[in-house]
This record gives C-alpha cells, sequence and structure tokens, in this order.
C-alpha cells in the first residue's frame, strides 16, 4: 500500500485587497458589457438615430478633406479609398457640397437627392429628412460647415449600407459613450479600493505581528485593542484576548496545583526522614536515601512552578558574579563533605537583567551534578564572564556528545549512575535559561571533564 502524504510547498494565499479587486474587475467589466448592451438597445429602436450618426459622421468625414484651393476656393480632394465606395455603390452613398453662393463644389451619385435640399444662406445648422422610397428609405442630411466658409453646405444621402459604415459609427459611440468615460473611472475605483483596503487592513497587520511575538508561556500578555481598530477586527482581537485569558487561567492553575502538591509533600516527607533517622539500620538507612531522592523531587517541582511564575515577572539587574560567588560560598560545606574542592574564578562578569532566584537555581543544579561527577580530590569551579556568561567546570568523565542535544529535556539524566534522581534537574537549567532569552552549551574539556555555559543576551550599552 503506498500512499503520498499532503506535504509540499504550501499555496500563497491571495490577499483580500488581491479578492476585492478581482471582485471589482469582474462588476466593472460586467456594468460596461450592460452599458454596450443599452447603447446598442438604445439605437436598435430608432433606426433613424443611428441613421443620422451615420450622415452625419460622413459629413464630417467629407469637411475634413475639404481644402482651399489655388484660387481661394474651397476644394474637396477625397483619398481614392474613400472615393471607391461611392464608385461602388452608386444606388446607396451620395454626397453634395455647395458653398455659401449656391455653387457645387462637388458631388458624386447625385441622382439619390430626390428632395430639394435648403438654400445655403437660409439653411438650418443640420437639415434632416427621411424619404421612403420602393425599397426602403433614403435618409438626406445637410449640415452647415461655417467654420470653411459662411453658409458651406454638405450633403449626404445614404439609401443603403452594404459596407456596413453603421457598425463603426456604433463603435465610435460604444468608445465615446462606455469606454472614455467608465475605464478611467473603473482605474480610478480600483486604485481607491487598494489603498482603502490597505489602510483598512494596517491595525489587522500590526495585531498580527503582536500575536506572532506572544509567548502564551508567559501570563498576562495582550494584543493591543486601541481605539483606531475597526469593528471586525476590534471583534477578532477581542476574541484572541479572550482565549489568552483562558489559557492564562489554565496555566495559573497548573503552576498553582504543582506548587500546593509540592508543598503538601514536602512536610510529611521531612516527618519520614526524622522517623527514620530513630528506626536506624541498613533498611532503614536504604528507605532514608529513597525519601531523600522524593525529597529532591519535590523541592524540583517547586523550582519548575516557580519558574513559570517568574516568566511573568518583571527583570531586574542581576550581578552575575555575585550569584557565582554566593552559590559558591552556600555550596562550599557539602563539597568538603564529598571531599571535592569548590573555587569561584571573576573574569569579569556583566550585569544582565533577569530573575536573581531562577540564575541562582540553575547555577546550583550544575554545581551539584558537577560535585557529584567530578572525582574525589578534584576542583570544580564557577567561572563568571568575561561578559554576560557563566560556567561551570568539573574533571568528571564528560558528556558524550550524542547525549548533549536532549541532555536538557525533562526527565533526562547525564549521568545515569545516579540514583534516585528524577531528571529534572538540568530541565529547571535549560527553563531558566529559556525565560532569560538566554542559552546553554556543554563543552568537553582538555584533560577531562565538562564544561556547562549559561549565556545571557548581552547587556544594552550604558
Amino acid at each position: 500500500m503506498t500512499g503520498r502524504l499532503g506535504i509540499g510547498v504550501p499555496r500563497q494565499r491571495r490577499s483580500v485587497a488581491q479578492l476585492i479587486t478581482v471582485r471589482l474587475v469582474v462588476v466593472a467589466i460586467l456594468v460596461m458589457a450592460a452599458q454596450v448592451v443599452l447603447v446598442a438597445f438604445h439605437y436598435g429602436l430608432d433606426g433613424s438615430r443611428l441613421g443620422l450618426r451615420v450622415a452625419a459622421s460622413e459629413a464630417e468625414r467629407l469637411a475634413d478633406h475639404v481644402a482651399a484651393g489655388a484660387d481661394g476656393r474651397p476644394v474637396l480632394d477625397l483619398p481614392e479609398e474613400h472615393a471607391a465606395r461611392y464608385r461602388r455603390h452608386p444606388d446607396a452613398y451620395g454626397f453634395r457640397i455647395v458653398d455659401g453662393r449656391g455653387n457645387v463644389v462637388a458631388g458624386m451619385n447625385d441622382g439619390l437627392f430626390t428632395v430639394p435640399l435648403p438654400e445655403p444662406a437660409t439653411a438650418p445648422d443640420l437639415f434632416w429628412r427621411t424619404i421612403p422610397d420602393g425599397t426602403g428609405q433614403v435618409r438626406i442630411l445637410a449640415q452647415r460647415f461655417d467654420a470653411i466658409k459662411p453658409g458651406f453646405l454638405i450633403c449626404v444621402a445614404i439609401a443603403a449600407d452594404p459596407d456596413h459604415t453603421a457598425w463603426g459609427v456604433l463603435a465610435h459611440e460604444v468608445m465615446d459613450h462606455v469606454a472614455i468615460p467608465m475605464v478611467p473611472l473603473a482605474l480610478l475605483l480600483l486604485a481607491v479600493n487598494v489603498f482603502a483596503v490597505r489602510r483598512t487592513l494596517l491595525p489587522l497587520g500590526r495585531a498580527a505581528g503582536q500575536a506572532r511575538k506572544l509567548d502564551v508561556r508567559r501570563g498576562g500578555l495582550r494584543l493591543d485593542a486601541g481605539e483606531d481598530l475597526p469593528r471586525e477586527v476590534h471583534a477578532l482581537v477581542s476574541a484572541v484576548n479572550a482565549a489568552l485569558g483562558r489559557a492564562d487561567e489554565v496555566l495559573r492553575f497548573q503552576r498553582d496545583f504543582t506548587a500546593n502538591v509540592a508543598h503538601e509533600l514536602r512536610t510529611p516527607l521531612a516527618v519520614l526522614l526524622l522517623e527514620l533517622d530513630g528506626i536506624g539500620g541498613p533498611a532503614a538507612a536504604a528507605a532514608k536515601r529513597d525519601v531523600q531522592a522524593m525529597s529532591r523531587l519535590v523541592d524540583q517541582l517547586l523550582r519548575v512552578a516557580q519558574l513559570e511564575g517568574l516568566a511573568a515577572e518583571p527583570p531586574a539587574r542581576v550581578d552575575l558574579a555575585e550569584v557565582g560567588r554566593e552559590t559558591v560560598r552556600r555550596l562550599a560545606p557539602l563539597a568538603v563533605d564529598q571531599g571535592r574542592e569548590l573555587e569561584f574564578q571573576d573574569d569579569g562578569a556583566a550585569a544582565v537583567a533577569g530573575h536573581r532566584d531562577a540564575i541562582a537555581g540553575a547555577l546550583r543544579n550544575l554545581v551539584e551534578n558537577a560535585l557529584r561527577a567530578t572525582p574525589r580530590g578534584t576542583a570544580v569551579t564557577v567561572v563568571a564572564g568575561p561578559g554576560a556568561v557563566i560556567e561551570v567546570r568539573d574533571r568528571g568523565p564528560g558528556i558524550e556528545p550524542a547525549l548533549r542535544d536532549g541532555l536538557f529535556d525533562r526527565f533526562t539524566q547525564g549521568d545515569r549512575r545516579t540514583r534516585g534522581a528524577a531528571g529534572l534537574g538540568l530541565a529547571i537549567v535549560a527553563k531558566a535559561m529559556e525565560i532569560h532569552a538566554g542559552g546553554v552549551t556543554v563543552a568537553g574539556r582538555a584533560g577531562g571533564g565538562s564544561c556547562v555555559r549559561l549565556l545571557f543576551p548581552e547587556p544594552p550599552p550604558p
């Protein structure tokens, strides 16, 4: 049986601006198509209206080819392809051009003018007649072009349209009434839409940026539900903040439960140790070691709960050299009891922003581990600095490179010979460094042993 997992390059989602723009483009195209239909319907209902536009367009084209002759009088210089249409269809198209005195300047197929044309001196600006004939209608137009000469008339007669000039005129009408006004307006609306949508979604992008930086393990964090948020975005931010509030309650319950259980266990364990002291004997001594291991586990659970709570507290200035020196002073009697030496060395440690108890607890765990690992008669050295670093060096057997990657996971033990350990000590160290945005590394030492280094973010310059 074979199968294929749905893993691959994730499809890039389209933005809201793109979705709205696509829909507006579709709407604009549909509106323009409706406009074209309306224009065609408008001219289709009244054929004479389109006929008037065709005749007027033809008169304007003829006027474009009228120029002053050698004697100063207007003459027509009609291109051959234009004149050919009149020669090719003598029963369909005709024209007559008359100057202000009534003299014919040019004309073709004059027989189509079956009605008297107005006199140039008294002609209206536009003369239009539709004359029925045996097979249809003859549309006759006379239009004044006083810009050429006062009383200058161009007359056009159209009995049929075998060259389909009406389609060209209709295309011009669509261009004039639909494309020219609608396309710039549509482009302007699209640009305004993209700008408005992007401006409107800026608060949403800001909220998303804040959400990406949230660490749910730190309580009390919320998204900024400012007054400038649109109603829809404000509702989303409020819902996310409500979810964060519920997550805080769950984390708080978990921390409180762990701390309460650990606290309740400490007293009976202490009483049990005292009773075992009174019993004596090998069996009691073995039981006492087990109870001591349980006590250590309870202490570690309490530290874990305390670290979870510290994540939400504001940091303070912590002198790493002072923490190292104090830890060595406190654990020195333990080292002496075990036949080991414990030293402190200040190489110019910096002060960092953090939680002193968490750093001290992490360092104490490392020193206790090092004291267990280093042979009797050798020394464990705590070195603070240089900079935002503090490390613990021992002369133990070291940690195999294969074990270092998961060494700081919970319930993992670097030294499997340790009896009764729960594997939380190094996990507490890792957690302490996590809430300080720092790190912890393990390396071997020349001559044998390990060096565990706590790395803190460099403090900002004063």
